[in-house]
């Protein structure tokens, strides 16, 4: 009796089960077959709609065509950009070792320079130093030629006798 009792109680919530899942899914049916809300539009607003749409299509064309454009320019800038980098660079290398052989042609200038300056401070030295000869053998000279002119004077003094 017990097990009768359990079986019937069994299929009462099997066929109460089995009604809220029909029901369930007869009302998501008809929800999904529900048509939306009708609205009424004259052909006039059809037309402006569809004009719209056309004119927007028709921008959106253009607008990917200058970018497209723009993008080929900026392909072509970034390229001249690159070529203007690499030459600058060749350029900077090149101004590099021609200042560097600037300074080293000055350098050498400079050492010349200074070469010729010591020659001619040399050659300056033994223009004094020959000056000071010449004017003591100038001294010398007028003293010996004193002395040779006193003792004719006096050797020619005696002879006539005077001293």
């Amino acid at each position: 009796m017990c097990a009768i009792k359990s079986l019937r109680l069994l299929s009462c919530f099997l066929l109460a089960v089995s009604c809220i899942g029909l029901f369930c899914f007869s009302a998501g049916a008809l929800r999904a077959e529900e048509p939306g809300p009708w609205y009424l539009i004259s052909e006039t607003e059809l037309r402006s709609i569809e004009q719209y749409r056309e004119t927007s299509e028709a921008e959106k064309r253009n607008w990917l065509s200058q970018v497209q454009g723009l993008k080929q320019d900026s392909a072509n800038l970034n390229n001249q950009l690159a070529e203007a980098r690499a030459q600058n660079r060749k350029l900077e290398t090149s101004f590099n070792e021609y200042e560097a052989d600037q300074l080293i042609q000055t350098s050498l200038k400079n050492g010349e320079i200074a070469n010729l300056k010591a020659e001619a401070a040399a050659e300056k030295q033994g223009k004094i130093k020959a000056e000071g000869t010449a004017a003591l053998r100038l001294v010398i000279i007028i003293v010996l030629t004193s002395v040779i002119v006193l003792y004719i004077a006096y050797k020619v003094c005696r002879f006539l006798r005077l001293i």
